[in-house]
């Protein structure tokens, strides 16, 4: 018997449709909502959320759940800031993300090799490298003392591209929307067009496959966790300049975005637009409740309903492929 499935929109589409639809019944309620300093504060509050659900997406789309990228993202910022104020470096933000990233990779390939040498699940590895890094990072706090904050983050949570006067002082477009538009387009285009970005995807879609057509299982492993460790710590000096303060209990919340974006708990599915979206749409949620004067302790209720909701669609839809 053949199959007929209507496909009326792309999923990325569906997204911003629903994005979109969410945004205008709230502002309809409350039309405050509209105004450009909310707009602009809406993006400040999930770009460090946008920048680690692009640093796991790679990691799911393999079929994966892994956990300790959090830790990761601690870990690298922490030795960045660390090197360079005891090297008494007065220049630019660039060479923190810099340093910052390579560290990243070097946890990131570290991880990889453990998972590939010695046949380890990546959630269960996880479990253990997130308290290990964490007490690495206690200890090496503890007996390490940097300079004291770097100058090329005074004030860096105030530098602006657009300045808006918001109801209580002035608020704007911060600069780090920048990290995010770079990250978004090397990630776009290294999933989409690259080799190893294809094999990421038939990996996860079918891993036996994969290994019979001849693909580097190891080398894939070590790429896709080396670029989880750089664009972790990319996130984790956006957050230290932004002042965002911990993140390592949202784990679940930022793969909960991940999935709600597209990406398949199954693997072999996912997009950086779609999500980019499911950042966009769980944050407005607790935004969009102070605006709606209900309780934020609800925020957690909505997304857990969104979340069941939307791997409830992926596993029918999953089925109707078959």
């Amino acid at each position: 018997m053949n199959r007929l499935k209507m496909r009326f929109m792309s999923y990325d589409l569906f997204l911003f449709v629903l994005l979109s639809a969410f945004v205008l019944t709230i502002g309809l309620v409350n039309p405050s909502f509209f105004s450009l300093a909310n707009l602009f504060d809406v993006i400040r509050y999930q770009t460090v959320y946008i920048l680690l659900g692009f640093a796991l997406l790679p990691v799911v789309i393999l079929g994966g759940l892994d956990i300790s990228f959090v830790a990761v993202a601690a870990m690298a910022t922490f030795f960045a800031r660390f090197v360079l104020s005891n090297l008494g470096f007065e220049g630019g933000t660039w060479l923190v993300y810099l340093v910052s990233m390579a560290f990243g990779i070097i946890i990131g390939l570290g991880i990889g090799w453990l998972i590939s040498t010695f046949k380890l699940g990546i959630f269960e590895l996880s479990l253990g490298m997130t308290p290990l890094l964490y007490g690495l990072l206690s200890f090496f706090g503890t007996f390490m003392h940097s300079r004291g904050r770097l100058p090329a983050f005074e004030r860096w949570n105030m530098r602006w591209l657009v300045i808006v006067q918001a109801n209580v002082g002035r608020t704007g477009l911060h600069v780090s929307i920048i990290t995010v538009a770079i990250t978004f387009v090397i990630l776009f285009l290294f999933l989409r067009y690259s080799t190893v970005g294809r094999a990421i995807y038939a990996m996860g879609s079918d891993r036996s496959v994969a290994i019979r057509t001849g693909l580097d299982i190891k080398k894939i492993y070590l790429l896709v966790f080396a670029l989880t460790g750089a664009m972790a710590a990319n996130a984790g000096v956006t957050s230290s300049g932004l002042g965002s303060g911990s993140y390592g209990s949202n784990f679940l919340r930022i793969y909960a975005t991940v999935i709600i974006g597209g990406a398949s708990i199954h693997g072999g599915k996912g997009s950086v637009l779609g999500t980019m979206f499911g950042v966009l749409l769980v944050g407005l949620i607790n935004q969009a409740l102070v605006f709606l004067r209900i309780p934020t302790a609800w925020g957690d209720a909505v997304l857990g309903v969104i979340f069941i909701a939307f791997t409830t669609y992926q596993t029918l839809e999953s089925r109707v492929d078959r």
